[in-house]
């Protein structure tokens, strides 16, 4: 599909407005992004159509919570968009951008049902334009070709993109021409970005919108395991058997991964406060990868919330976009080791370091659980009393590895080992062997 294509199927009419379809983290509605002054508060006022004018049950309106009346009526444009949920609907694959993102003048296009075209064969227009500024949140648009108010009327709730690569990017809706006066209303519109609307979500508990991709590990499944070797060809069959593994936990009951961010949230993180990691793609690829390596050294058959459950106290993945080297956070990684696992179990962690080390030297262990062990006294000039040796002992059971390395180690540097694995027996079996000798 086209950008442009891909833009107008996410397009619908709202009323006599417009609005753009938005994943949520379930599959039990989508949401429909808009301008509150085109939808009724009532459910059954609110009339939705796709893009080819089939009708939308609307589940449900969300209105932002409002603040006090004197601030509306002083800035009414600024409480202008609204969230409707609607019946499921599994093609959307919305991929978004925050609008602080936007470089100066960045190209920007606007979708939506004029209330002019409405009847004709073509009825979703696009207009082009770029950005002028963004602030508060507000997205200011000056659209080619200056449009007047009347040729735009309709598209208030339409999205609002900026393509990049042939990706259409929504980073927000329009809600309004720009101007106070009706003979200046030419050109330039008003959008709310996409964090208001977030804002409205978490004011009613409602599922957070996400990425496509986070909706099911299939969307990830062709990213895994990019083993760096000389040639190929030694770990294609490797590689098959991984992604086949991949394909068959995907199709028996593995958790979609929205529901293990819900499961685990910032415990999935090397820095628990950094939440924004929590959507990136690189995150999840890593923790299908995990889940097909624990698979595979446990033998299991299934990776259903039952089997997630018992693994959790016994091996983990942690990840961060920090690419410096890991094991200068040896510290905090074995006080999150501590929190989350069980005697013996093993922390592994995913970030962006093509060369990182598979475990680190016994001296510097040693000394990170040395230091973490420590009992100092009382008193306002603490000195060290003892080193507590139950807690040593804890700390030095667990197994601190990187996935990257793991993957180096176990397969790219002995590349050559794969092709000669006698008949009879999988490639993976190999590697189990290689893994196991690692971790547990």
């Amino acid at each position: 599909m086209t950008a442009s294509e891909i833009m107008q199927s996410y397009c619908v009419k709202v009323n006599g407005g417009s609005g753009v379809l938005v994943n949520a983290m379930t599959r039990e509605y989508s949401y429909v992004l808009t301008a509150a002054h085109v939808i009724s508060e009532k459910q059954g006022n609110s009339v939705v159509h796709d893009y080819q004018g089939n009708p939308l049950t609307v589940l449900a309106v969300l209105p932002q919570p409002l603040p006090p009346q004197e601030m509306i009526k002083s800035e009414p444009q600024l409480y202008d968009f609204a969230i409707l949920k609607v019946d499921y609907q599994e093609r959307v694959a919305q991929k978004c951008l925050p609008a602080s993102d936007l470089n100066n003048r960045a190209s920007l296009t606007l979708v939506g049902f004029p209330e002019t075209e409405r009847g004709s064969s073509d009825p979703i227009k696009e207009y082009t334009g770029h950005k002028i500024s963004v602030a508060n949140e507000l997205v200011m648009m000056s659209l080619d070709g200056i449009p007047g108010t009347t040729t735009i009327k309709g598209m208030s709730g339409g999205g609002v993109y900026h393509v990049q690569d042939e990706t259409p990017l929504l980073i927000g809706i329009e809600f309004q021409m720009d101007g106070t006066g009706q003979d200046q209303q030419y050109g330039r519109v008003q959008c709310h970005s996409l964090a208001r609307f977030e804002e409205i979500i978490t004011a009613h508990s409602s599922a957070p919108m996400i990425p496509a991709y986070l909706e099911c590990f299939s969307n990830m499944q062709d990213k895994i395991f990019s083993f760096n070797v000389d040639d190929p060809n030694n770990v294609s069959d490797l590689k098959l058997e991984l992604e086949m593994a991949a394909k068959y936990l995907i199709e028996n009951n593995l958790l979609p991964p929205y529901k293990v961010m819900e499961q685990y949230h910032a415990d999935l993180l090397v820095d628990p406060e950094n939440l924004n990691e929590l959507k990136t793609c690189e995150l999840w690829v890593a923790y299908l990868e995990f889940l097909v390596i624990s698979v595979l050294i446990d033998q299991s058959t299934v990776a259903d919330d039952a089997y997630l459950k018992d693994l959790g106290r016994k091996r983990r993945l942690v990840y961060s976009s920090d690419g410096t080297n890991w094991i200068r956070r040896l510290d905090s990684l074995f006080k999150t080791a501590r929190r989350l696992l069980d005697k013996g179990g093993t922390l592994i962690i995913a970030s962006p370091e093509p060369t990182a080390k598979v475990t680190a030297t016994p001296t510097q262990l040693d000394k990170v659980i040395s230091n973490i062990s420590v009992v100092p006294t009382q008193g306002p000039f603490t000195a060290i009393d003892s080193v507590d040796s139950f807690e040593s002992a804890m700390l030095a059971s667990y197994t601190l590895t990187h996935l990257e390395g793991l993957q180096r180690e176990c397969v790219v540097e002995i590349e050559g080992e794969y092709p000669n694995v006698p008949q009879g027996r999988s490639k993976s079996d190999l590697l189990r062997e290689k893994l196991s000798e690692i971790i547990n």
